[in-house]
This record gives C-alpha cells, sequence and structure tokens, in this order.
C-alpha cells in the first residue's frame, strides 16, 4: 500500500477518538511544513466529531510550528549557499533573483502561496527561509503568524469549496 493510502487508513482508525485524531493531526502538520511532500487537506476529512475551525487551527498551529523549525534550517544552510554561489556563476545569479523574490513577495507573498490548497508546504517554505537574506527580510515570529494565517486560511477554503459542492467534510 502506497503512504498516503497507510495515512488515510491510520487517520479513518483515529476518526472516532477526537483527542487522538488531534494530536496526530497537528504532528502530521508539523511534519507537512517540514519534510513530508503531502498536503495537510487529507487530514480535514476525517473524525466528524472535530468541528472544521478546530480543524483549521490545528492546520495552522502545526504549520507554524513547522514553519519555525524550518526557519531555523534556512538560518543554517544559507552560509554554504552563499559559499556556492562565489564558486558558480549560475548560482550566484539563481541565489540574487531567489533573494530579491523573496524580498519583493515577503510575508503576503509567503501567505498567498501557502494558502493555495493542495500546494506541498516544504518547498515555499525553505525558499523563504534560505533565500532570507542573512535573516533581514523576514523575522521568525511573523514568519510563523503568516504560516498560522495561511493554514487557516487554506483550510476554510477547502471547507468552503466542498460545502459549495454540496460535500460535506463534517
Amino acid at each position: 500500500m502506497d503512504i498516503i493510502g497507510q495515512l488515510v487508513d491510520f487517520l479513518s482508525q483515529l476518526s472516532s477518538d477526537p483527542v487522538s485524531y488531534t494530536i496526530i493531526f497537528f504532528i502530521y502538520c508539523v511534519l507537512a511544513a517540514i519534510i513530508l511532500p503531502f498536503p495537510v487537506e487529507i487530514g480535514l476529512f476525517f473524525a466528524p466529531g472535530v468541528s472544521i475551525i478546530i480543524k483549521a487551527l490545528i492546520v495552522g498551529a502545526g504549520k507554524a510550528t513547522g514553519s519555525v523549525v524550518v526557519f531555523y534550517i534556512g538560518e543554517k544552510i544559507e552560509s554554504p549557499v552563499r559559499r556556492w554561489s562565489i564558486r558558480w556563476r549560475w548560482f550566484k545569479w539563481l541565489v540574487e533573483r531567489m533573494e530579491w523574490l523573496v524580498a519583493k513577495l515577503r510575508y503576503i507573498g509567503l501567505y498567498l502561496i501557502l494558502s493555495i490548497p493542495l500546494m506541498s508546504d516544504s518547498v515555499p517554505l525553505y525558499l523563504f527561509a534560505l533565500f532570507n537574506k542573512e535573516g533581514k527580510t523576514l523575522n521568525v515570529k511573523w514568519f510563523a503568524v503568516t504560516n498560522f494565517l495561511a493554514g487557516v486560511t487554506r483550510a476554510l477554503i477547502v471547507y468552503a469549496v466542498f460545502d459549495l459542492l454540496g460535500i460535506k467534510l463534517i
């Protein structure tokens, strides 16, 4: 069985226990921000006893927590990336363009990107964390707040779309 199938089975088994479900769903949201290439929306379809507002807050809190980890990873990796950009001209060009993009988009751009349903969180988070020119473009507090708000927004967008289609998530 594939990993998404296993996740679906696992979440469906937890659906009857709201406490266990919320804990596991939070951990999943944290891991989705840090390393998992899977969108978090899958977790919105389980545990009918947990309201969509609680699920949206879990998504936001998990994404915010994971984003703090990613922010500090990006901070640590930035120095070696800068050294690579000295060696390779094409890489320097790429780093400069990515830094420009992060400086231009800042929190609003990050919010908009992370609010898109089914978007993998890891890639944009690492790009914004890594190309945060010497930690001066973005700070960790607002990075986390932006991720929290985007997570809540994303969950509510999914809920609204499914509600408009007549499909109930809860």
